[in-house]
């Protein structure tokens, strides 16, 4: 399949957006069910499924790999998956294991208790790594469904690309403000005094200018986030608001299962509230790992 075009990185270009958003938009996914490549052994899929993968990601940033349903405790599922997807660059956050893969399951106490993804709580739309400096943005991210909470637990997805058309048919003006370089901020992250994560001040829009690809940054919190002053950021975000909570055909929802999960280039995502099971085998536990590079890059 040839690689599809890359978006134009002058906005004042808009002949060569419409040929752009043309490309994107026809033949775009209708249904989480267009997202889905069965693979037999996440593992070591073949180069069929490889295939299959990278041209979803491609199309729409994300896929969903549906492997045999059970449950195994084995980090090497992602990470050989993620590898044989091209992604090599793996990036740890705060809570994540020296392999670089974080073990998504309810922590009652200690240091992951703290953070929304190590409990039961609804996840609001955001894209990962939103705190990072701008030499190590998180491109790409592999979620890996262990265990299933009996009851809740959906992923709810955008693909960031389709909400760039969106903001931009409405008024152009929201990509500028988005691309502002200071458009949002993320304070550093200080515990007992001692600062474990520096400020974070960037765009929220950029376009990588080797590849022309998108990135997103973008938290639905309203606390610890600073959104530069600027009416068209704050019209801006109001209406992405509108997107993601009104469920347009283009916000795909899915509760993975085990065996199965999810690989993309950072799409919008959040998860909704979930209620473990009383037996062991009935507790939530996802592996995540993100990457400094993109899917379609292979």
């Amino acid at each position: 399949m040839a690689p599809p075009m890359t978006l134009p990185n002058d906005l004042k270009n808009n002949e060569c957006y419409l040929h752009w958003r043309e490309e994107k938009l026809t033949g775009y996914p209708a249904n989480i069910d267009e997202l889905m490549v069965n693979v037999d052994d996440p593992s070591a899929p073949n180069g069929q499924q490889i295939e299959a993968l990278v041209d979803k990601c491609r199309k729409s940033n994300m896929a969903i790999y549906v492997g045999p349903e059970q449950i195994i405790e084995d980090k090497n599922i992602p990470i050989n998956l993620g590898a044989s997807l091209g992604l090599k660059q793996v990036d740890g956050s705060l809570t994540t294991e020296g392999d670089g893969v974080s073990e998504l399951a309810v922590a009652d106490n200690g240091e992951k208790s703290a953070y929304i993804p190590y409990t039961d709580k609804p996840l609001g739309w955001h894209t990962d790594g939103c705190y990072n400096d701008a030499d190590h943005l998180v491109h790409g991210f592999l979620l890996h469904c262990v265990r299933a909470a009996p009851k809740g637990g959906e992923n709810f997805l955008l693909d960031p690309e389709i909400a760039y058309i969106l903001l931009r048919d409405e008024d152009p003006d929201f990509i500028d403000g988005l691309m502002q370089p200071n458009a949002l901020t993320i304070p550093a992250n200080i515990e007992n005094g001692k600062v474990i994560r520096a400020e974070q001040i960037g765009p929220a829009l950029s376009i990588n200018p080797t590849i022309n690809a998108l990135h997103l940054r973008y938290t639905g919190r309203k606390t610890y986030v600073t959104w530069l002053d600027d009416p068209r950021i704050k019209e801006a975000l109001e209406f992405l608001q509108l997107i993601l909570n009104n469920d347009t055909k283009y916000v795909f929802r899915v509760k993975l299962k085990p065996g199965s999960g999810l690989v993309g280039n950072n799409v919008l995502h959040g998860r909704t509230k979930f209620y473990d099971g009383e037996d062991p085998e009935t507790k939530r536990l996802f592996y995540r790992i993100y990457y400094l590079d993109r899917i379609t890059n292979t």
